[in-house]
C-alpha cells in the first residue's frame, strides 16, 4: 500500500499529492478516505477479466480504513496479520536506512500501530473474513517459509470459512494418498487429461530431508509424528498429531510453535528438550523428498513426492476446521479425475520407509 501512496505523491496534478507528502515521511496515517481512493483507483485499473489474487501490504491500518475498503471494495478473501516482539520491529525500523525511519518516527509508528491497527484487526476477527496471526520475528528463509505457508493455506483453501484463524479453531491437515503413475507426470503438467481439471497450476518443486524422532515407540503409539524438516535454507521443527484416519487417508493437527510443541511432547516424553542433540530422544527415520506442487481447481493442494529410497506416492491436501467435510470434499474432487487418481490402497512414506528398512535386515 506505500508503494501505492508514494507512487501517488509523484503523480503530476494528483489531488491525493499534498496530503501524502505532508504526512507519510512523518509516520502519521493518511486518511482513510485518501487512502482507499488511490487503491480503488488502482483496482480500476486491473483488466475486468483479471482472475489474480492480490496481497494488500499494509492495509488496512485502522478501522476506518477497514470500513471503507468493505464498503468501496468489497469483502476481502482474509487478513494477515503479522506478529513481533516490539523490539526486533525497532530495530528493524532502524536499519532500512530511509529517511523517515530515524528512531523518534520508528517509535511513532509502533505507537500508531498499537493504537489504531490492533483495534482494526480485533473488529475484523468479529466479521466473516478470517484473520490468519503468523510470527514475524524470524528472519530470512526461515521467516519467509512461515509467511509463505500462510499464504499458500489461504490460496489452496478456497472458502474463507477455510482460512487458518488462529484465534479461533486450529486448522487441521487433511489429506488422501493416492497411487501415482509417473508416466502421467506430463499429461498432469500439460492439463491433457479427460476430464482436464477445471484450473490447475504449478505451484514449485523443491527437495528437503525429514528426521523423525521417538523413544522405544511411545509417540507412534499415541499418533504423534515429531519431525525435523530441513532444506538447503531452513529447518523446520514440527509434531503431526493425528486426529484420525491411517497411513493412507488420515487428518492432522500440525504444530509448529516450539512452545506448543513441547506441551504436547513432554507429557509423554519428559526427557524431550530442545536445547539437546537429538531433543534427547533416538532417531526413528530420516529420508530425503522432492516434492512438485500443484493447485488444483482453486482449492486442492496435489503433492507428488519421490524418496530417496525408491518410493513415491501423491497425496491430495486441504486445511480446514471441518475434517468430515474435508474428506468428502476431497473424495468428490478425486472421483472426479480418475484417469490420474487410480484406485487402490497407497503407501505412506514412512509406512513404506519401515517396509524397506525391515526387508534390508531380512537380506
Amino acid at each position: 500500500m506505500s508503494d501505492l501512496l508514494r507512487a501517488e505523491k509523484d503523480t503530476p496534478d494528483s489531488p491525493w499529492a499534498q496530503e501524502i507528502m505532508a504526512k507519510m515521511p512523518f509516520g502519521v496515517l493518511v486518511s482513510s478516505e485518501i487512502s482507499t481512493a488511490v487503491l480503488q483507483a488502482w483496482y480500476n485499473r486491473l483488466p475486468q477479466n483479471h482472475t489474480s489474487t492480490y496481497l494488500l501490504d499494509g492495509f488496512p491500518r485502522d478501522i476506518e480504513q477497514a470500513d471503507d475498503f468493505a464498503e468501496k471494495l468489497g469483502s476481502a478473501k482474509a487478513t494477515i496479520s503479522l506478529t513481533c516482539p516490539p523490539e526486533v520491529l525497532l530495530e528493524r525500523l532502524q536499519k532500512r536506512a530511509r529517511v523517515d525511519d530515524d528512531p523518534k518516527i520508528a517509535k511513532d509508528r509502533y505507537d500508531g500501530h498499537v493504537d489504531e491497527t490492533v483495534p482494526a484487526i480485533d473488529q475484523l476477527k468479529e466479521t466473516d473474513i478470517h484473520v490468519v496471526e503468523v510470527s514475524s520475528a524470524e528472519e530470512g528463509e526461515e521467516g519467509w517459509q512461515v509467511f509463505r505457508d500462510a499464504l499458500l493455506y489461504i490460496l489452496t483453501c478456497g472458502s474463507t470459512r477455510m482460512v487458518p484463524t488462529m484465534a479461533a479453531k486450529r486448522l487441521l491437515e487433511v489429506e488422501s494418498k493416492f497411487l501415482f503413475n509417473s508416466s502421467l507426470l506430463a499429461v498432469l503438467q500439460s492439463n491433457r487429461g479427460n476430464p482436464a481439471f477445471k484450473r490447475l497450476e504449478a505451484l514449485n518443486t523443491h527437495t528437503f530431508t525429514d528426521t523423525y524422532y521417538d523413544h522405544g515407540g511411545i509417540l507412534s503409539k499415541n499418533g504423534i509424528w515429531l519431525r525435523r524438516r530441513t532444506t538447503d535454507a531452513s529447518m523446520m521443527l514440527e509434531a503431526k498429531v493425528r486426529i484420525s484416519g491411517d497411513f493412507s487417508r488420515s487428518t492432522f493437527d500440525e504444530i509448529t510453535d516450539w512452545k506448543d510443541i513441547t506441551a504436547v511432547i513432554r507429557p509423554h516424553l519428559p526427557e524431550f528438550s530442545t536445547k539437546k542433540k537429538g531433543f534427547g530422544l533416538d532417531l526413528l527415520a530420516e529420508f530425503t523428498t522432492t516434492r512438485q506442487e500443484f493447485r488444483a481447481d482453486d482449492k486442492f493442494a496435489v503433492v507428488l513426492d519421490y524418496t530417496d529410497f525408491g518410493h513415491s506416492v501423491g497425496e491430495v491436501e486441504l486445511m480446514a476446521e471441518d475434517e468430515k467435510e474435508a474428506h468428502r470434499e476431497i473424495d468428490h474432487f478425486m472421483a472426479r479425475y480418475p484417469w490420474f487418481f487410480r484406485k487402490g490402497k497407497a503407501e505412506g512414506k514412512l509406512e513404506a520407509y519401515f517396509r524397506v528398512k525391515s526387508t534390508d535386515r531380512l537380506t
